[in-house]
């Protein structure tokens, strides 16, 4: 009998930790809409500028510095911002950190696929985008099963189908589609996030 209470009593903490990541899953919505627009629009402006570049045949070279500095300047913009957040930041929620650690994670894993990857010519500078494509699929799948929003982990199928076709279609327009796919899958849903979060922030003030 001692060992079946000890099995239910084990049962009922992992239910009770489910059901706290559910709990804090909308307001995690708060800390994380913003990111989605953030860096969506920023990786769009740099490839929208690199298109150019390319077609004005700007050296290789320069290009890269292009998204050392965009890159980089944004992640320590982002790391003061996100420093600034949380000291104002009235409520800390375990599905806050798993989606913190979650987007951290599939950050640097960009990070090294973009800069190390091609500069060790381990492959071509395009295979890049589809790539990133496969680790964004994936961050979304995860983050929308975290926040409780299935429309979420469904974008993660349309990241993996664009991913296919710019493997299949490489070329200088990869970093258009690349571009079209972070304004129709990152851009627009940061921005649903965003406007459902302040909804649901005035609600629970009423």
């Amino acid at each position: 009998m001692s060992e079946i209470s000890i099995n239910i009593n084990k049962a009922e903490e992992e239910i009770s930790v489910i059901k706290k990541i559910m709990e804090d899953s909308r307001k995690a919505i708060v800390d994380n809409g913003w990111h989605y627009i953030y860096w969506g629009s920023i990786v769009t402006a740099a490839l929208v500028i690199n298109y150019i570049m390319v077609l004005q045949n700007v050296s290789v070279n320069k290009q890269g510095m292009l998204w050392f500095i965009s890159m980089t300047g944004a992640a320590i913009l982002e790391g003061i911002i996100e420093k600034r957040r949380k000291k104002n930041a009235k409520v800390k929620t375990f599905a806050g950190t798993l989606l913190n650690s979650l987007w951290t994670g599939a950050g640097i894993c960009m990070f090294i696929l973009g800069f190390a990857g091609t500069l060790s010519g381990a492959y071509n500078a395009i295979m890049i985008f589809p790539l990133i494509s496969i680790i964004l699929g994936a961050a979304y799948l995860v983050s929308g099963v975290i926040q409780n929003i299935k429309w979420l982990s469904i974008i993660s199928a349309f990241w993996w189908a664009g991913a296919v076709l710019l493997l299949l279609i490489p070329g200088i327009h990869s970093m258009l589609i690349f571009g079209g796919m972070l304004i129709c899958f990152q851009i627009f849903p940061g921005m649903i996030l965003y406007v459902r979060s302040k909804k649901e922030l005035g609600a629970q003030q009423i």
